[in-house]
């Protein structure tokens, strides 16, 4: 079947109320039938801005006018975003669409945000959680700012299961990483609250062990086979980690020591990788030098397929060994990073980093070139 916006069996719409994000969002197991404009207030698609990436636009451009303005994303780089987004500024839209990963739609929410237009959002891949968060992620340099909200201008994503399964599994698998992180982002949250005395709820943590990484565990392998359920899973838990993460205040709960060490050798190499795959190598990471048991975040990410060898990657050992020994002098650069493991132990020495590799070649063995 050829991937649509509107597939009857196999798309379900997340409806958010105005002005909210991830409030009491309405999940419909729609039975949508025609084309997206018999989906939608035909007022919205009159003269769409469509932000997206090339396979995608393939897919879906028959779903949209011909006066539709579109721009096929390449970068997110701030000031570019700004100048084309003023570009479009008396362009007479009526909206803006975003089709693809997240580079396509943040830019989307940018563009809304800053053009004050309703905005809709179509994930072509869930290797990020972008697609369901109010934040607006642009780069200034080898570094990720957020910038806006666009809570006020969300109407509609449409997640279609068809669309994700035309893309590569492990660009949906991997974006299991952003809520497998939570495993060593609330060891670190309740380490500052010992260490620090920072505010922590014991139930909002157990909530998020229980209904976000046991229920990634449960369907792990439906994830891996790219299925429907397993897509709609981790939909779902995108949607339950950013709903928890917004109402604690901030990414406490699923951002940790493991997104630094990621952050980190972004940084210090200057390469872009597959963001879901590099986290869970990096929650491997973090974990040993937390002293906490791998076992079961290991299965998961065998279950589901990803593959975090430092080759599979497209890093090396020697890379991350030198951004490892590092650590403590990164968090204290990068100081609007919450606290975590690397704040309290500081670097780990060079054993303490060659146990930590150990521990992912162990389990992700090396791959030939």
């Amino acid at each position: 079947v050829e991937p649509s916006l509107s597939f009857s069996r196999s798309t379900f719409v997340v409806v958010f109320p105005p002005n909210r994000l991830t409030g009491a969002t309405v999940i419909l197991n729609s039975a949508l039938s025609g084309p997206l404009e018999g989906t939608l207030d035909p007022e919205l698609l009159a003269k769409p801005i469509v932000l997206t990436q090339p396979e995608p636009w393939k897919l879906v451009q028959s779903r949209f006018p011909d006066v539709t303005i579109v721009h096929i994303v390449s970068d997110i780089d701030h000031e570019l975003t700004k100048a084309r987004t003023e570009g479009w500024r008396n362009c007479g839209a009526s909206c803006v669409v975003g089709v693809g990963g997240g580079m396509a739609l943040d830019h989307a929410k940018f563009c809304s945000w800053d053009l004050e237009l309703p905005l809709i959002l179509v994930p072509s891949i869930l290797s990020v959680d972008a697609g369901y968060t109010r934040a607006i992620g642009v780069r200034e340099g080898d570094r990720v700012k957020y910038v806006g909200d666009a809570s006020g201008s969300l109407r509609h994503i449409f997640v279609d299961y068809n669309l994700l399964q035309a893309a590569p599994p492990i660009l949906n698998s991997a974006g299991a990483g952003d809520i497998l992180s939570c495993f060593t982002a609330l060891w670190d949250w309740e380490r500052a609250s010992i260490e620090l005395k920072e505010d922590f709820d014991a139930g909002v943590a157990e909530h998020i062990r229980s209904a976000c990484l046991e229920r990634l565990y449960s369907d792990a392998s439906e994830l891996a086979a790219q299925t429907e359920k397993g897509l709609h899973t981790l939909s779902e838990l995108f949607i339950e980690e950013v709903r928890a993460c917004e109402k604690w205040g901030n990414a406490r709960l699923e951002e940790g020591s493991e997104h630094y060490i990621g952050y980190a050798l972004e940084a210090t190499t200057g390469k872009h990788y597959i963001h879901g795959q590099l986290i869970g190598m990096c929650i491997l990471l973090a974990a040993v030098y937390q002293g906490q048991d791998i076992t079961r975040v290991v299965r998961c990410l065998k279950d589901m397929s990803v593959d975090c060898s430092f080759t599979a990657v497209k890093t090396s050992r020697e890379e991350v060994r030198h951004v490892l020994l590092r650590m403590d002098k990164y968090v204290a650069q990068e100081s609007q990073l919450l606290p975590g493991v690397f704040h309290f132990k500081g670097a780990p020495s060079e054993s303490e980093a060659d146990s930590m590799l150990d521990a992912v070649d162990k389990h992700f063995p090396p791959q030939n070139p």
